[in-house]
């Protein structure tokens, strides 16, 4: 659990380090890796090398049922520790926004899980990347994923990572909608069939 809340954290800037933008380490751990190991039904994968964990594959095969389960298993035990931020938004440090995430969570819009009802998220190290891992990685996610009869699955991708948004399409997903407003620079959604 340590090494999926690091790996968050220095991929949490749109793919590069995000460790000097938190006070608190594990803030964007506890919204984007963490529940997907703890809470039930979900679909979890990690890579190891010698040095230890370096990629993961996390996600819920039902998106709806996930976000229920976060409200009622996973953000009441978290919302005592961030408090709910007040005043100017513009304000705000980045723990303070993700505060707000774990108090006020936005479900992801109704067209992006009604054609793709399940998601993924995928962090890998730098010393992963352009090696096969992250294609090992969701074959194994989607494989499972299949396996449990999910027809789609889809993946929120910042806007400004551009290499992330690379590695989503040369994979088979497609953009389906681009959101300005979600996220620290917005977010593009992507899709696949399985």
């Amino acid at each position: 659990m340590d090494d999926l809340y690091a790996i968050c954290l220095m991929t949490g800037a749109s793919g590069k380090d995000a460790t000097a933008l938190y006070a608190d380490p594990k803030l964007i751990g506890h919204i984007y890796a963490a529940p997907y190991v703890v809470l039930n039904g979900c679909i979890s994968y990690v890579a190891e090398d010698q040095e230890g964990v370096l990629g993961y594959a996390v996600g819920a095969p039902d998106t709806r049922t996930f976000e229920r389960l976060l409200e009622t298993d996973w953000w009441p035990r978290l919302r005592p520790a961030y408090p709910n931020p007040t005043g100017d938004r513009n304000t705000w440090s980045p723990d303070e926004l993700r505060a707000r995430m774990i108090h006020h969570p936005q479900p992801v819009p109704n067209d992006i899980v009604g054609d793709y009802p399940a998601h993924i998220h995928m962090n890998l190290l730098p010393r992963a990347r352009g090696k096969g891992v992250g294609t090992r990685l969701l074959e194994a996610w989607m494989e499972t994923a299949r396996a449990e009869n999910v027809p789609a699955v889809h993946a929120g991708v910042g806007a400004s990572n551009q290499s992330g948004l690379k590695f989503w399409s040369a994979r088979g997903f497609r953009s389906v909608r681009t959101d300005p407003a979600n996220g620290s620079n917005g977010t593009i959604w992507t899709g696949r069939f399985l």
